[in-house]
């Protein structure tokens, strides 16, 4: 993947804000366009990081561990960033010492925090304004910062990159493209198994197998796939049958594994023999969905998103309640950002925007609906990303 460093420096100089340390795994991996194994894995701040310069002539330092850096330093092929290490307890040696038995002599330890001091100091940050990642990092991690560097000033920079990760690139609409339709297949594989008689447990091992196959992503691990009762309620799948009646609902995405980007999509399907207002109110969720979708391009305050849904399917049920109809997406491993689809939202849609478009209904211990799409926003209106699960089955 492409680094998106010179993007968020034109932010950090926007706010007036003169370099950051990156420390979350998803944004190392923004701005570096690669990121930490062990860091993803783990998530424990310092294991990976960026410090980088607002000024765009100065390159954006990538430290991780030693044994990573072999790792670092080939994805930095194009010697886009410099690459450091620091010293971890793994003690990599090599193929002569130990055919000899020979002790080779131990460079000095150095721990990540000091070679992020010294990547602070030689971008001449010590008394500057530095970006951090507040969300992210432990309390005793920051009060370490403000003990070493008593002289800079810190600013949380957490909402920024959320902020720039609302607007994709045109290689992020394709990682899009690419996720979407393997969770947009994998969602057509279960409606084909759909019936009385079907499991939860079923529906959900038919997507996960045919994910697994693509060999692109993975099943996001909070993906459900619920019937009756059990769709009116937040829960992963488990011992519930389709049954007469029944509401089927799906709510479920995929993760592009080291990449971070992820998806969010959902269907509800009414099968036989339920009473008829479910199928009504099925067809007010879906079209007021579909509104939404026709109303979407360049220029629309958000807002009028959420009033258009809203508003439609609460002329018709005046109970419906709902606090957004959808929201951002880009990296994991959150799946829900800003800006959300709600009434007070007043920024406005722009080309790039990946917006998850939802109108859901929760009728307790009764069914549960959600009708749900990835949706892409082009210089002429929107494009949905996730076509071929059908909303009617």
């Amino acid at each position: 993947m492409k680094s998106k460093q010179n993007k968020f420096k034109k932010l950090l100089r926007e706010k007036g804000i003169d370099g950051a340390i990156v420390s979350s795994p998803e944004n190392v991996h923004y701005i570096l366009g690669f990121g930490g194994h062990q860091h993803t894995v783990s998530r424990q701040a310092g294991f990976t990081l960026a410090v980088m310069s607002s000024d765009e002539k100065i390159k954006t330092h990538g430290i991780t561990m030693d044994f990573e850096y072999p790792t670092f330093v080939k994805k930095n092929e194009d010697n886009t960033h410099i690459i450091k290490q620091y010293t971890t307890w793994v003690g990599v040696r090599q193929w002569s010492d130990l055919l000899k038995g020979t002790v080779p002599e131990e460079p000095k330890f150095v721990n990540s925090f000091e070679v992020m001091l010294e990547s602070i100091k030689e971008m001449d940050l010590e008394n500057k304004v530095i970006g951090l990642e507040l969300d992210y990092l432990p309390i005793n991690y920051y009060n370490q910062l403000k003990e070493k560097l008593p002289l800079a000033e810190f600013k949380n920079i957490s909402d920024l990159f959320i902020f720039s990760r609302s607007v994709k690139t045109e290689e992020e609409i394709e990682i899009f493209r690419t996720i979407c339709k393997v969770a947009d297949n994998g969602f057509y594989e279960v409606s084909k198994i759909v019936g009385i008689g079907t499991t939860e447990k079923e529906m959900s091992q038919c997507f996960k197998e045919y994910v697994i196959k693509s060999g692109v992503c993975v099943p996001s691990s909070w993906s459900m796939f619920s019937t009756g009762p059990n769709g009116a309620r937040l829960t992963i799948p488990e011992d519930g049958v389709i049954e007469k009646g029944h509401v089927v609902k799906y709510d479920a995405g995929v993760n592009a594994a080291f990449d971070f980007y992820t998806t969010d999509t959902s269907r509800a399907w009414v099968m036989e023999g339920a009473e008829k207002e479910l199928y009504k109110l099925k067809d007010r969720l879906y079209e007021a969905q579909r509104k939404m979708i026709e109303l979407a391009k360049p220029g629309i305050p958000i807002k009028e998103l959420f009033n258009t849904g809203f508003n439609y399917v609460k002329e018709k049920y005046p109970a419906y309640k709902r606090g957004h109809l959808g929201h951002s997406i880009s990296m994991g491993p959150q799946t829900a950002e800003e800006p959300y689809i709600n009434s007070t939202e007043n920024r406005l849609l722009e080309p790039g925007m990946i917006l998850a478009m939802e109108v859901p209904c929760y009728i307790d211990n009764f069914n549960g609906f959600n009708i749900e799409d990835m949706v892409l926003i082009t210089e002429t209106g929107a494009e949905v990303l996730t076509p071929k699960t059908p909303h009617y089955i």
